[in-house]
């Protein structure tokens, strides 16, 4: 037990009692395997509020997660060749889709892997997302920390005829010299195709520590409170189902005898169907005893832990559409921590992007026999350089999200304004009025908490 005057020793010896520092140790162990990957059952039923043992606590899960992707918006690569940037206009716009996937996968899984190849059967390019717990292997130079090879490993079911199935396993090891890929099961053969580009699967990693390949999804700081708010409502509303009004009974005869004289047949007794009870005789009362009070200590419990999920989440309150109000953040500073917040995500994708989009113009000049120039920059907010369609689709995603927070009363609709010019700040008045019909749709649809129908229908300009 540490003494009051602990504080008197030397920091040499606090040092040596202190549990977060150690005396240097020959050799420490790294681990440079990336050997752990995600649950990814877990955390997709999380999302979809599916998973067993933690339903009661999925309806939490959903917010937190699409608010911040809906609000990202798209990566807009940008070259001064006319050619390329004609090109790179149509890889968003075939991608646009793919590209909000690959949003949500590493958020809520940490890391997916990207695997830009050009098809020869389907005679373009392709993207094919590979999820993070299918990666077996990730193998890394020891020296630079640069991946060499990557091996997926995967028992897949397929459709074979009508009500026939069978079980394919597939191991792919990717380097940068070819792809091999083994099949076993219900085919058995191997397929190797070289690398003439060199290229591979490309990690997207979601707040990834260190030199760490793998990232970690934005549920792993909270999975234990959740399944603890679980539990809670679990128990909760047991004792709710269970405890329903109660009669009790005093009597001052015998039960049996009392029984036999009221001609009540307790194995058919329901209480839910008495209307009277007499007593016939002197020193007899009957009382009914209700659960009032019962539940509180579990409601107050459930508000403690739904708080601790928001605390320790990491992900800014106003995502889970809470009220900013009375001991919380005031609603400008929430604004402020979720731009920040979406705009950390941005940047921890524009790397992969940037390696993506050279990789995939390398693919397409190779097939089209063009020659393509370098991306130049990266830009999230360049809504001159999509087609109408991507803006549309950018739009429409981010009018979803803030009708998440409009609806639970986290913003206003002025509000709701400036995280528009916040996030999307080179955006023409043009692009405003496209934005605005798409707000007007959620105003349809959407109760907002704090305006009327007809000013929510005002501050979209829909009445004009």
């Amino acid at each position: 037990m540490a003494s009051i005057f602990d504080w008197f020793k030397k920091k040499e010896t606090q040092d040596a009692d202190s549990k977060s520092r150690q005396k240097v140790q020959r050799p420490i162990t790294r681990n440079m395997t990336e050997e752990m990957t995600v649950n990814g059952d877990l955390t997709r039923g999380l999302y979809h509020n599916q998973y067993p043992g933690l339903k009661l606590a999925g309806s939490l899960a959903f917010a937190p997660i699409f608010v911040p992707v809906s609000l990202m918006g798209l990566p807009v690569p940008i070259s001064k060749d006319e050619r390329t940037q004609e090109a790179l206009r149509g890889l968003v716009q075939h991608f646009s889709q793919t590209m909000q996937q690959i949003h949500l996968q590493a958020h809520r899984e940490g890391t997916v892997w990207v695997f830009p190849f050009w098809s020869a059967k389907m005679g373009r390019l392709s993207w094919e997302l590979i999820p993070d717990d299918t990666v077996s292997d990730v193998i890394k130079d020891i020296d630079t920390g640069e991946i060499i090879q990557v091996i997926t490993t995967e028992q897949i079911k397929i459709q074979t005829g009508e009500n026939l199935q069978a079980s394919v396993g597939r191991v792919r090891y990717f380097t940068k010299d070819s792809l091999r890929v083994v099949y076993s099961g219900g085919m058995n053969e191997t397929r190797v195709t070289p690398n003439r580009f060199k290229i591979m699967p490309i990690p997207f990693a979601n707040n990834a520590d260190g030199d760490e390949i793998r990232g970690h999804s934005d549920y792993e700081r909270i999975l234990s409170d959740l399944k603890n708010y679980h539990d809670i409502d679990v128990a909760w509303t047991q004792l709710l189902a269970k405890f329903s009004v109660k009669m009790i009974q005093e009597v001052s005869l015998n039960v049996d005898t009392w029984v036999d004289q009221n001609g009540i047949d307790l194995n058919a007794f329901d209480i839910s169907t008495v209307d009277v009870i007499f007593n016939k005789f002197n020193q007899e009362k009957t009382t009914f005893v209700f659960p009032e009070g019962a539940h509180t200590a579990y409601e107050k419990k459930l508000n403690q832990s739904f708080y601790k999920i928001v605390e320790g989440s990491g992900i800014p309150e106003i995502a889970w559409g809470l009220k900013t109000e009375g001991n919380h953040a005031s609603a400008e500073e929430q604004m402020g921590s979720l731009i920040k917040f979406v705009e950390s995500k941005r940047e921890q994708k524009d790397g992969p992007y940037d390696t993506l989009f050279e990789n995939s113009l390398t693919l397409l000049g190779s097939a089209t026999m063009q020659t393509f120039q370098p991306v130049d920059s990266l830009e999230w907010d360049n809504m001159d350089a999509v087609s109408e369609d991507v803006k549309s689709q950018i739009f429409q995603r981010f009018s979803d999200g803030m009708s998440k927070l409009i609806a639970s009363g986290s913003v206003t609709l002025e509000q709701a304004h400036k995280l528009w010019l916040a996030m999307y700040p080179r955006a023409t008045e043009k692009d405003f009025e496209t934005w605005k019909i798409s707000l007007n749709k959620a105003a349809k649809y959407t109760q907002f908490a704090k305006a009327s129908f007809i000013d929510a229908l005002q501050a979209t300009g829909a009445d004009e």
